[in-house]
């Protein structure tokens, strides 16, 4: 017994259809009678095709794209179509279409393909390419893509665009979780959409940061005005946020230089405090470019080594016995010249140099002192600055273990001074870090006390040896009103009465001197006893030459010293 052909076919998931030519008296094909459908095809079709149908009355129904009947004339001819695809309303599924002339019966057979969840998840991966997965906004990508349209919208009139950032994000990571820095984000964003309209567009750009845009302006003053609602807005709902604004075309044309400048001004709104908005202006282009320029020579710097050391000594107050020295790095440039660290400094912890250029500060500390030991029998302490950025790193502790044992140094004769600026992150992790470095044996100095986050509660938190009062205390020490003495006098006594060591820096006259003296200072460090010296005049003096030591006072001076 043949098996029943029409059975089979039904029982085939796929939609299947077959049609014949229905050809005129020049053998041309006019049409395609159904002579057969599937119950897949039926039901695909919402049960509207029968046999018998001529193709053209359904045409126009299956697609308005393309017509099944051209396609299938032209199948006829041999041609091959590759990549067709049709979507069914009546089951919401997308179908690949497969249309097959088979020559020796006169017919054509139609089948249809299920990809809906293939095509599914191609919408699914171009919108993940698109659109941020946690606020639903567009991504970064999208936004030159909108500056465009905006210009070709409303090619005469300017737009703004304003850089958001949410102050802090990292820390209420770090302390509370990523759950509720999310909740931060999904919370700026929501804001964010009580303004969005058809001319004030959002986009997420990542991490912490979102981008507004605001066209169809008449001025400048109208974007101002809706910038300061906004801010407003931020503050009344108690969310932290700073903006850079750069506007089109006052500040610039250029769409990528759109982006940047408004970036700039974000860096300088961050810089100035944060929680505000900052409009860009001319000079930061002019600062972004020096920067950038002594960024590069830095980067040359440290693989060239072009950076060097220099020792201020530190004199016990009361006996005036040499304490030991506080190693300097400098940089001198062929080009530019001297430059000081105030300026690089904070460059290189703002592009990470700081990394590798606080590794070569550490490495030659410890082989100049391991040297001094060994030729002048030198004894007292070396102390060596460490960014907040270096102190941060997980691998500082091991690092610093390993240089240390490997000069073979005793490590009570090594201080590691550190800012004020280790405060601002994970002070649990700081005071751990720090508690290692003592447990070690080293020695924990704070520096520039008084200058920006300290306050006495910190001191008693953080396991410290010493505590460097900052020159800007001791410059009017001496004055008339006595404020600064009073001031000056109450943090040594009661950090005394903490167990600290107290070093004045910044010393540079006998007033001054005794001043601290009365106040029972411990160690002094300035140019009235000794200036920041280069290795040789340190060695001149360490072999015995107190001549060798450059005062504010002595007519001594090096070519290599930078004050």
């Amino acid at each position: 017994m043949k098996p029943n052909l029409s059975l089979i076919i039904d029982s085939i998931t796929a939609p299947v259809l077959a049609g014949i030519p229905v050809r005129s008296e020049d053998n041309s094909i006019t049409d395609f009678r159904i002579i057969f459908t599937n119950k897949q095809f039926k039901k695909t079709a919402g049960e509207i095709i029968k046999d018998d149908m001529l193709w053209s009355e359904v045409d126009d129904y299956f697609s308005k794209e393309f017509s099944f009947f051209k396609m299938a004339v032209q199948v006829t001819k041999g041609f091959v179509f590759k990549d067709i695809t049709y979507y069914s309303k009546h089951s919401d599924t997308w179908y690949k279409v497969d249309m097959v002339y088979q020559e020796a019966e006169d017919m054509i057979v139609l089948s249809l393909k299920d990809i809906t969840s293939e095509r599914k998840y191609s919408q699914q991966l171009e919108s993940s390419l698109t659109t941020d997965s946690l606020t639903g906004l567009p991504n970064k990508s999208m936004l030159a893509t909108h500056i465009d349209k905006v210009l070709k919208k409303y090619p005469e009139k300017p737009f703004a665009l304003l850089v958001l950032d949410i102050d802090n994000l990292k820390n209420i990571n770090d302390s509370l979780g990523d759950k509720e820095g999310d909740a931060l984000i999904i919370r700026t964003a929501n804001i964010l959409l009580r303004f969005q309209n058809e001319d004030f567009s959002i986009f997420r750009y990542g991490g912490d940061e979102f981008v507004a845009l605001m066209s169809n302006l008449e001025n400048e003053d109208e974007a101002a005005e809706i910038i300061d609602r906004l801010f407003n807005t931020f503050q009344q709902e108690k969310v932290r946020i700073s903006g850079g604004v750069s506007v089109f075309p006052y500040h610039t044309q250029n769409k990528d230089e759109l982006i940047r400048f408004a970036d700039m001004a974000l860096c300088y709104a961050k810089k100035n405090g944060k929680n505000n908005f900052v409009y860009f202006e001319d000079y930061m282009q002019k600062v972004f470019l020096r920067h950038l320029t002594l960024e590069t020579k830095m980067t040359s710097a440290v693989f060239d080594s072009a950076f060097y050391q220099v020792y201020q000594p530190q004199f016990d107050i009361h006996t005036g016995k040499l304490r030991g020295f506080e190693a300097l790095i400098r940089w001198r440039d062929p080009e530019l010249g001297n430059i000081s660290p105030s300026i690089f400094i904070p460059l290189a912890e703002e592009s990470g140099l700081i990394i590798p250029i606080g590794r070569w500060i550490i490495n030659t500390a410890l082989s100049t002192i391991k040297n001094w030991q060994e030729k002048y029998n030198f004894n007292g302490i070396m102390s060596i600055n460490v960014s907040p950025i270096q102190l941060n790193q997980d691998s500082f502790i091991f690092e610093l273990d390993a240089l240390i044992n490997q000069y073979g140094v005793n490590p009570n004769l090594l201080e590691i001074e550190i800012t004020e600026g280790v405060m601002i992150n994970n002070m649990n992790e700081t005071i751990d870090k720090l508690q290692a470095l003592k447990d070690m044996g080293l020695r924990v100095s704070l520096d520039d006390f008084g200058t920006g986050y300290s306050s006495l509660n910190y001191l008693q938190m953080l396991p410290l040896n010493t505590l460097k009062i900052d020159k800007s205390f001791i410059n009017n020490i001496t004055s008339d009103d006595g404020v600064q003495a009073n001031i000056t006098s109450s943090i040594i006594s009661m950090v005394t009465k903490m167990g600290l060591e107290t070093i004045a820096e910044g010393v540079e006259n006998p007033e001054q001197l005794d001043l601290l003296n009365k106040f029972n200072c411990n160690i002094v460090q300035g140019f009235l006893q000794g200036k920041p010296m280069p290795l040789s005049s340190c060695e001149e003096y360490l072999s015995g030459n107190k001549d060798a030591l450059i005062t504010i006072t002595s007519s001594r001076e090096s070519q290599h010293l930078q004050d």
